[in-house]
């Protein structure tokens, strides 16, 4: 073992990473959150703002088009005939507590407005409204322009006025109706905004409701705003205080009336500004934590390693034929160049353990599963003659086949479950233990025993594994063949004619078909009886041998499956010839290539009598 010589103690690189690591990520996190947090809560700002602004526009809308219909009422009943209001007009006035004072004017052929009447409640405001010519003149002139204007009156805490344009405004005489009410309820809602500075200002950008004073600076920044046209909307702007906020407009729907709400974008983000501080009290907080705890770690730490170092470099002794390069110049480098003396030994002894005991545990299932599993791979009853194959694709298969010989009859059973290995080679252990009970009931149809395996499989595997089946029912006797079938790859049926089968005298047993096996434990499945006549052949297959693929990954396919079975058939007299020529086939294209699934083939044939005998 050659002289190793320490230049930069682990100690003092350990604490150098422990302390910069630590505030380098809390600095970018610190900086990462706090932007996301700024943003969010702009956005929060934005959304709680614009329904703010929509729920007042909202309420004004729902307040005006009120008393619009109480102010309507009235004028309807003006008596131009007498040329003053009637009687019911009147009562309707007084009945109404909101409305102070109304007047109605028409526009005179001169051009000029004449008030032809008005309603005025016994309150001094109410008197002082009425004797403003510049109040009215500006509120009728706005109603004219938007058909209607509503504003801060100014000479009752909690009134409004409002301007109302009856008709349109082309008409040749127009009538405009003025007035004065009480919307305690709108107003109030205006002052208790809280966070938000509102008003109601028109797309012209002139003061509805809301201070002069307030506004002088943001009426600007706020007609810019308002160039959309959009009913609704957000924006940040900065105004000509020099401050930046968070605008949120929504229309009234009536007129050209829009609510407003702002809020300094400062004044919103406080909360930020208390996090970055609590943050950073942190932050501080945890960088002298972490330099306490770098100083103890890289101290015990180092000292643990160098006692390794040592037992490592005794243990080095031995001739562990291993080697890693060392990457640094300190204690871990020496550890590693000890290393490389015992790393051989110890990991060829672990592959060695795992690999035998990997191998003996699988190999002992592939043994105690598949030896019982299955029976002879030939056999005769009377003038059928069947011979199967069975090929894993790894120590443990999904597939199962059987035969049994009841009554006279043979019954012929395979499935294969989903994927392949030790959980599918249970499901068909338990699929064999269910077929041994069913088996011993008397007069069993291929259906109902599918509905029994359906159950048991289900019971088994909980849903999560399933099975395709096929259970066929041959009597001799009867010369039928009977069958029923659990969304398997359908048997091909080959009746001798004679002379050499094609493809058209490969008949699918596919008259019928159910879900699989543990999909649907109540389903039912049915029978369907076929004639079997003396030299007619079954060949029952798993789909693992259309999935066989060669060293390049090519299939195999159906088309080429198909052809080698039908030249199998054509070519050999008897079931065990027909088997080993679709077995040479396959093997020849798969060329030793691993296998993708599990492959089963079964051939079943019904032999003449003088073959029967022979």
């Amino acid at each position: 073992m050659q002289e190793f010589k320490i230049r930069l103690s682990l100690r003092y690189k350990l604490l150098l990473l422990l302390t910069i690591l630590p505030v380098t990520s809390l600095a970018l996190f610190l900086l990462m959150a706090t932007d996301l947090f700024r943003k969010d809560k702009v956005a929060y700002v934005f959304d709680s703002s614009a329904t703010f602004s929509r729920s007042l526009a909202t309420q004004m809308r729902m307040d005006i088009e009120a008393t619009y219909a109480s102010l309507k009422l009235i004028t309807e009943r003006w008596d131009a005939a007498s040329n003053q209001f009637s009687p019911v007009a009147r009562e309707l006035f007084d009945k109404s507590p909101k409305i102070h004072a109304l007047i109605l004017q028409r526009k005179a052929p001169a051009g000029q407005f004449v008030t032809l009447g008005q309603l005025i409640k016994d309150k001094p405001f109410a008197q002082k409204f009425v004797e403003s010519p510049l109040v009215l003149n500006g509120l009728r002139d706005q109603a004219l322009l938007n058909s209607i204007s509503v504003s801060d009156s100014g000479f009752n805490p909690g009134t409004i006025k409002m301007g109302l344009r009856l008709g349109k405004k082309t008409d040749a005489e127009q009538l405009v109706v003025l007035a004065l009410y009480q919307a305690d309820d709108l107003v109030n809602a205006f002052d208790a905004s809280g966070l938000y500075g509102t008003m109601v200002l028109t797309r012209s950008g002139s003061l509805s409701i809301g201070s002069n004073e307030d506004s002088a600076s943001e009426l600007p920044t706020i007609k810019e705003i308002l160039k959309t046209k959009a009913s609704e909307g957000t924006a940040e702007s900065h105004f000509q205080d020099g401050r930046t906020y968070l605008v949120s407009y929504a229309a009234v729907g009536l007129g050209d009336l829009i609510v407003v709400s702002k809020i300094a974008k400062e004044r919103a983000l406080k909360a930020v500004q208390v996090l970055l501080f609590k943050s950073l009290l942190f932050f501080g907080a945890l960088i002298a934590l972490t330099l306490v705890i770098s100083v103890y770690s890289s101290e015990q730490l180092t000292s643990a390693l160098s006692e390794l170092f040592v037992a490592a470099g005794k243990i080095a002794q031995g001739n562990f034929n291993v080697h890693v390069p060392p990457r640094s110049n300190d204690e871990v480098g020496g550890l590693t160049i000890s290393f490389n003396h015992m790393a051989k030994e110890v990991s060829r002894l672990m592959q060695e353990t795992a690999e035998k005991a990997r191998m003996q545990n699988e190999l002992a299932t592939v043994k105690t599963v598949q030896e019982t599993l299955f029976p002879p791979a030939e056999s005769k009853f009377g003038p059928l003659r069947i011979r199967g194959h069975f090929e894993p694709a790894s120590e443990c298969g999904g597939d199962w086949w059987s035969y049994s010989f009841i009554n006279n009859k043979v019954y012929l059973w395979i499935g294969d479950a989903t994927g392949h290995g030790a959980p599918a080679a249970l499901i068909t252990s338990a699929a064999r233990s269910a077929a041994a009970v069913i088996e011993s009931m008397p007069d069993i149809t291929p259906g109902r025993a599918l509905s029994i395996l359906n159950r048991a499989i289900h019971q088994t595997s909980k849903g999560q594994i399933m099975m395709t089946f096929f259970v066929a029912c041959i009597d001799p006797e009867q010369s039928t063949f009977t069958y029923s079938c659990a969304s398997h790859d359908p048997p091909y049926l080959m009746r001798r004619t004679g002379q050499r089968l094609s493809k058209k005298d490969l008949l699918p047993l596919n008259d019928i078909n159910g879900p699989r096996l543990g999909d649907k434990p109540g389903f039912v499945y049915q029978d369907v009886e076929i004639k079997f006549s003396p030299g007619d052949m079954v060949f029952f297959y798993t789909d693992g041998i259309l999935d066989i693929e060669n060293p390049k990954g090519e299939k195999w396919g159906e088309r080429a499956f198909l052809k080698t079975l039908i030249d199998s058939a054509n070519k050999s007299v008897d079931a065990n010839a027909k088997v080993d020529h679709l077995r040479e086939v396959a093997d020849q294209f798969r060329a030793g290539a691993h296998l993708i699934d599990d492959v089963t083939m079964v051939m079943c044939e019904y032999e003449m009598a003088q073959e029967a005998a022979a």
